[in-house]
């Protein structure tokens, strides 16, 4: 399976490492992609704190369009190392939920409220915004055990040969 091929398609297994490196692009994809998507959108950090709301809703929806820009294949890569542990595939949309749902939270702006400092409106993160920070948090720590440190099954699975096997 060629490193190209991870980010395609939701059959076949990937080990550890392919899946490190694949993560690893798309990191570093998604870091470009938000600067490109925040220089289109005219995004820039406010100096005005009354402005930080309006900045802080563009951020999301910017966020929202590169996690449809990276979705498909962030999916096809966590499949393939779910198929490779063969555990079931609709954990990756579980892993998905927290980040998606904060997200959304933030363009609908009730993952947000004011606090008043000194007289100014500032945007702190609401009761639902630190729910869902610690939701994203712990289910991001279960993917990562789950699919960057434990080994997947040994020989063959439903889904394929070992992608370890000599």
């Amino acid at each position: 399976m060629d490193i190209m091929s991870i980010f395609t398609g939701f059959a076949g297994r990937i080990n550890r490492a392919k899946w490190w490196i694949g993560t690893i692009i798309l990191a570093i994809l998604a870091v470009f992609l938000y600067f490109i998507l925040a220089a289109i959108f005219g995004a820039s950090l406010p100096t005005d704190p009354a402005q930080l709301a309006s900045f802080m809703r563009t951020a999301a929806i910017i966020q929202l369009v590169l996690l449809a820009i990276i979705a498909y294949p962030t999916t096809a890569l966590w499949i393939k190392r779910l198929n490779d542990r063969d555990r079931p595939s609709y954990f990756a949309y579980i892993f998905w939920a927290p980040t998606v749902l904060s997200v959304l939270g933030g363009i609908l702006g009730i993952t947000m409220t004011t606090a008043d400092m000194g007289g100014v409106a500032i945007p702190t993160q609401s009761g639902l915004g630190w729910v869902l920070s610690l939701a994203s948090l712990a289910v991001g720590i279960w993917a990562l055990v789950e699919m960057g440190i434990l080994k997947g099954t040994d020989g063959p699975n439903q889904h394929g040969p070992d992608p370890l096997a000599k």
